[in-house]
């Protein structure tokens, strides 16, 4: 086996949801289907080669809110956030905003 195949056979194990693309044009209400109730990735490959993934919207939403409590950390770490104790800070900064 070469690296590439290696890499690919890898890329199976790991997400042992696959299918072809052919499967994926036929079949693509089931893969969907799938996605959503296995709340894995579904991996769609054509000559042995990984082409892309379908996820369920769950795992969409997750990594979604994963990536904006990321930069919100970030900012916070930097120092780029504010602490807003009321509705009165809260109509003071939108208005500040505005400007």
């Amino acid at each position: 086996l070469d690296i590439i195949s290696t890499k690919y056979y890898y890329i199976r194990m790991l997400y042992q949801q696959s299918i072809s693309a052919r499967q994926m044009q036929r079949e693509y209400k089931t893969v969907f289907d799938c996605a959503n109730k296995e709340k894995t990735p579904v991996v769609v490959f054509a000559h042995n080669k990984p082409l892309g993934a379908v996820i369920g919207l769950e795992l969409l939403e997750k990594l979604q809110m994963d990536t904006i409590l990321k930069e919100a950390l970030q900012e916070y770490k930097k120092g780029k956030t504010r602490t807003i104790s009321d509705a009165k800070e809260l109509e003071q900064y939108l208005a500040e905003l505005d400007k």
